[in-house]
């Protein structure tokens, strides 16, 4: 049976967080916004799918890189430092930043996708638990991505779990395991789309709980995790197919073309599961092959470095810039396009800012892993399907 070298790093994996985080902020700066209005705003509803398959793609990358990147040894309790401060300051600094401006803010932002700001939902929000209650004014509260954030916090406290169950699971059983998850996301959207409940927005055409359901709902995404999970399974035992450039086309617009043939739930990112974790797969056996594409580039590496401070502090900044702009303006089509440009260059240098001097900081600190002891003469590990495997392995996509 083949298996994979470890290397180093796996640079693709790190760049390609920087589209999957510009395709979230695109969409929240262009669509919700509210900066454009009548057929222009329709064009650009485009941008919410995408979104959410972005979001898609980050929870099945989180999976696969926590398994790639897991060493023999480590121990639950280094594993959850690492993940809290790799991911806790830059959200209460998101959260700072948006309880400050609800604080002060004189009127509501003009938003598609209103904002709630109590104080529960704020304490919610900062403990990363407002995905666990089914309104909308407390899973979207103050920094509304970090919703997204509270199902990563989930599926870090499982993942120990998970990783165990998922080496149990015998080298000819992955591919069945595989598909196994697959049909379980493809399923869920059937289930939400039979539940009931108040309107939430009249652009969307899914109500409050089935949203909640099958968006925000942490046990119902985990699925997604997990398919990240058996696909670096899949890859470091040998047992993933090794799927040709065109080849890997036509999973995504099989899914693109589908969506509008079935149920509004199935538009929320769940159709990009699979062929997310085949382009993930993809480019990985490109890195160990020393093949890698643009997305390795030092360039979209940097960029992908920063691609969580940008997914946590841009809409605080959205927030802002609306405010400042008036509650009540409206912009032409061309002054519209050059501020919503403005905001995405100002959202980047920020967030290479809070990367650089916050962030980098911080997890340099506390986030580093701790040696593990070797015993005199051990030999190196050989393969990622060994019993050693992946103790050479890091990644920095492993936010």
């Amino acid at each position: 049976m083949n298996v994979l070298t470890p290397v180093p790093r796996l640079p693709s994996l790190t760049g390609i967080r920087f589209p999957l985080a510009m395709a979230v902020t695109v969409c929240h700066m262009a669509y919700v916004s509210g900066v454009f209005t009548g057929p222009v705003r329709g064009v650009l509803s485009v941008t919410e799918p995408l979104a959410t398959s972005a979001v898609t793609g980050f929870f099945v990358l989180s999976g696969f890189v926590m398994t790639w990147a897991h060493r023999p040894g480590d121990r639950p309790r280094e594993f959850y430092r690492r993940r809290f401060w790799k991911i806790f300051p830059n959200h209460v600094l998101g959260w700072t930043l948006a309880v400050g401006f609800f604080a002060l803010a004189t009127a509501d932002p003009p938003l598609i996708m209103p904002t709630g700001d109590s104080p529960g939902a704020g304490l919610a929000n900062l403990l990363l638990v407002q995905n666990w209650v089914p309104d909308a004014d407390v899973f979207f509260s103050f920094n509304t991505p970090a919703w997204s954030i509270s199902c990563e916090a989930f599926f870090y406290a499982l993942f120990p779990a998970l990783l165990v169950l998922a080496r149990k699971i015998p080298v000819h059983q992955l591919r069945p395991a595989w598909a196994a998850v697959v049909l379980l996301i493809l399923v869920l959207p059937l289930v939400s789309s039979v539940i009931t409940g108040p309107v939430l927005y009249d652009w969307l055409p899914i109500n409050e709980n089935s949203l909640w359901f099958i968006y925000v709902l942490p046990p119902v995404r985990l699925p997604e995790f997990v398919l990240g999970i058996v696909t670096a399974r899949l890859l470091q035992t040998g047992g993933l197919p090794r799927p040709t450039r065109a080849w890997l086309c036509l999973p995504p617009l099989a899914a693109l073309a589908a969506v509008p043939l079935l149920p509004s739930q199935y538009a929320l990112g769940t159709m990009t599961a699979a062929p997310m974790a085949l382009v993930i797969a993809h480019l990985t056996l490109k890195d160990t092959e020393n093949r890698s594409g643009v997305l390795a580039r030092p360039a979209m590496v940097a960029l992908g470095d920063s691609s969580y401070a940008l997914y946590i502090i841009h809409f605080p900044l959205l927030l802002i810039a609306r405010q400042l702009l008036g509650t009540e303006s409206t912009f032409t089509p061309g002054a519209g396009l050059l501020l919503v440009l403005g905001l995405i260059v100002l959202s980047m240098g920020t967030a290479w800012t809070v990367h650089r001097y916050f962030e980098q900081p911080l997890t340099r600190a506390f986030s580093r892993r701790t040696p593990l002891p070797q015993a005199r003469g051990a030999a190196a590990p050989t393969s990622l399907g060994s019993p050693r495997e992946a103790s050479a392995t890091e990644t920095r996509s492993d936010r």
